[in-house]
């Protein structure tokens, strides 16, 4: 199988995971006893103990400090600011809006990629305004009001920015990281510490029954854990910016577990948009690395 194809399947398995903690955390705090900020902080400080032991167990005898452990901490770091932002964002915004506003950062990476020399998807021209216009279809319904908070606005472009960072600068960190099982047990650990450190400012419970528990272990695994890991492998193997327009799947599979898990409609509108994120991810996928193609012409 070729490289380019696993990436895109870790990729999707990363979008299918982020779209089952969108899914879990809108569910969690309407039948339990937590609230976002609760569930924001205890996905991390179960995901990252249970990857270190089963990182004790697959590898018992192996060393578990990284070269370069401080970057790892930071992308952890990095990303429990832009799950933390997005939980403010979406307090001040409409989920709709949030999710138009904050899928801007795959051009971020797209952009900052061009402008590095990184490899970038020759059609990106192409499959990000579709990628886009697909978003809005799929997330805006007609007719109702526009009104974006400025300070929801400016919560919401922090998360973009901490998205696009996360994905340009793991795919640095990763590349030359030996370990990317050990790897994301460190960027899971500085996520957890993060939650840890804000305990003290805006408070945390647990949960108060059996199924509360239930609920947040199975997000902090399928929900937090699994879309991680699949990320940072299918970065190194998608590139940051293929694999950021990949991601875009991700509110596409919220909708549809909408449909499923919470009874709600979808309109054709919705269905149009979706298809349009589909085939935009199909063009991105097909579509050769510029960076790859300029090499080859210097190298006939």
């Amino acid at each position: 199988m070729k490289q380019r194809t696993v990436g895109f399947i870790l990729m999707s398995l990363a979008a299918l995971g982020l779209a089952v903690a969108a899914t879990m955390m809108k569910i969690i705090p309407e039948v339990t006893n937590l609230g976002p900020g609760d569930v924001a902080i205890w996905r991390f400080s179960i995901a990252a103990p249970v990857l270190w032991v089963a990182l004790f167990f697959h590898q018992p005898s192996e060393r578990y400090i990284p070269e370069k452990p401080f970057l790892l901490l930071g992308l952890g770091v990095v990303y429990s600011i832009a799950s933390f932002s997005a939980l403010f964002a979406l307090s001040r915004l409409p989920a709709s809006i949030y999710v138009i506003l904050i899928y801007i950062y795959p051009a971020l990476v797209v952009l900052f990629s061009i402008l590095t020399g990184r490899s970038v998807p020759r059609l990106s021209w192409l499959g990000l305004p579709l990628t886009f216009i697909g978003l809005f279809l799929t997330s805006y319904e007609f007719g109702q009001a526009l009104v974006i908070d400025p300070i929801g606005l400016a919560i919401t472009m922090v998360n973009a920015l901490a998205m696009a960072t996360y994905f340009l600068a793991g795919e640095t960190v990763f590349k030359s990281t030996h370990d990317r099982l050990l790897g994301t047990g460190w960027v899971l650990t500085g996520a957890m510490i993060s939650g840890l450190v804000v305990i003290p400012v805006i408070g945390a419970v647990v949960p108060d029954s059996l199924m509360g528990w239930i609920y947040l272990i199975s997000l902090s695994i399928f929900g937090t854990l699994m879309p991680i890991l699949a990320m940072n492998y299918g970065t190194q193997l998608t590139g940051a910016a293929r694999g950021s327009v990949i991601i875009t799947l991700q509110p596409v599979l919220a909708v549809i577990f909408a449909l499923i898990f919470l009874n709600e409609t979808l309109s054709l509108q919705q269905w149009i948009g979706g298809s349009m994120v589909v085939m935009a991810i199909f063009v991105i996928q097909k579509s050769r690395d510029r960076k790859r193609r300029q090499r080859q012409a210097s190298n006939p």
